[in-house]
């Protein structure tokens, strides 16, 4: 089967690449042929069809009110996406598109091209775009529900872009256009990696019968445009330590476990990972006298070799996470998960032998640190569990068999 996949960035830009890049791999072992569609970028890897890629553009805090109005037009329609699309259509011919994330560098103007050819598309949710202009169901520094049910407006009243009006603005303008044409009627089914997303988009309205939950699986190493050497900084590990790695912003509740390390006793704290709370993190940690190591960014095999020598990883987030690839390949490698009960990470955790605490309360989570700290029977057993419950619940095979299910239901 040709099959289309589309996302706007050809690189390890987060989790919904790396399932992209692992579903690319794996269909094609399976004896499809992938067709790629995304957006240049110098750190793109390698494809056939990067004839057909959109140019680079950017959307992001540098730009001026001026300069994000003026680009607003792109940010919602794209006449480049539209026209690179119909190219590759007419000439490589897919017999189904798989969209992942289009907003805003690709734009959803490449699915009426894809229906006007008689293309049938799926797309899984890799986040709550399509009824949260803000993406995360978060804004102001808690969970939040306003734009539910397609009151837009309200991301412009929260301000939740950054506190930004224009660009809320702007947000709330994308959705209400997408609302009012109908443009997302044309796929056929949306896929869900959580129950949590699926039912939040069945509460905004879609319909049961187009929504569909299917778990990820265990991602191969995605191909990569440059690689670094990461011993230098594996060398300055410490022995034994609580891990998180991942993007260092508000949404994930990292100031919540700097509040929990405080009231444990001599446990050490390893943040691999960066973003815009780094500085503010690391000059908390550092004023308060806790054990906190900084590594920044890792890439792989390095960040592996971090996080099989963890005690445990945590993840503390305060807004509904879908299905975080983190958790995954925690437990994947063995090493015990202790998660906030936002989203979908409770029914993650249920599966893979996880801790829950409730989001935000520090002294939960310090007493579940401090129990896993101090008891090595305990987090050998559940590293032991989480590693076969993955192996038993979220094997490749599975997925594409029940992927190619679906793509056959809509053909």
């Amino acid at each position: 089967m040709d099959i289309l996949l589309c996302n706007k960035f050809f690189y390890e830009k987060g989790g919904a690449e790396r399932y992209f890049f692992s579903l690319s791999r794996a269909l094609e072992e399976r004896g499809h042929r992938a067709i790629h569609f995304s957006m240049h970028h110098p750190d793109n890897v390698e494809s056939t069809y990067r004839g057909y890629f959109v140019k680079e553009k950017r959307y992001d805090d540098s730009l001026g009110a001026w300069e994000a109005l003026s680009q607003g037009v792109s940010f919602i329609r794209s006449r480049e996406a539209a026209k690179r699309m119909k190219e590759l259509v007419t000439d490589q011919r897919p017999q189904i598109a798989h969209l992942h994330n289009i907003y805003h560098q690709i734009t959803p103007s490449i699915v009426p091209v894809l229906k006007r050819a008689g293309v049938p598309i799926v797309m899984t949710l890799h986040d709550y775009k399509l009824i949260c202009p803000n993406y995360t169901l978060f804004a102001r520094g808690t969970h939040c529900n306003r734009c539910i049910g397609g009151k837009f407006h309200q991301a412009l009243l929260a301000r939740c872009n950054g506190g930004s009006l224009t660009r809320s603005a702007l947000l709330a303008l994308e959705a209400y256009w997408q609302k009012w044409t109908h443009v997302y009627d044309a796929i056929r089914l949306f896929i869900s990696p959580s129950r949590f997303l699926m039912e939040r988009f069945i509460d905004a309205g879609f319909s049961p019968e187009r929504v569909i939950h299917l778990p990820s699986f265990v991602h191969d190493d995605i191909p990569r445009a440059k690689e670094a050497s990461e011993e230098n900084r594996l060398l300055a590990l410490p022995g034994k330590y609580v891990l998180y790695f991942g993007r260092l912003s508000e949404e994930k509740g990292l100031f919540s476990l700097l509040d929990a390390l405080k009231q444990c006793d001599n446990v050490t704290l390893v943040f691999a990972g960066d973003g815009p709370l780094f500085g503010s993190l690391k000059g908390c940690a550092e004023s308060h006298g806790l054990d906190v190591h900084f590594m920044g960014y890792v890439q792989k095999p390095a960040l592996d070799r971090i996080i099989e020598n963890a005690r445990a990883v945590v993840l503390p987030s305060l807004w509904p996470e879908n299905a975080p690839f983190t958790v995954l390949e925690a437990a994947s490698l063995g090493v015990p998960v202790i998660v906030s009960d936002m989203g979908g990470l409770p029914e993650m955790a249920e599966l893979l032998g996880g801790i829950v605490f409730p989001s935000g309360d520090s002294g939960s989570l310090a007493e579940k640190i401090t129990r896993i700290w101090s008891d090595d029977a305990l987090a050998d057993r559940m590293g032991r569990n989480a590693s076969n419950a993955v192996e038993r619940q979220y094997r490749k095979d599975v997925h594409i068999d029940a992927l190619e299910t679906i793509y056959h239901s809509v053909l």
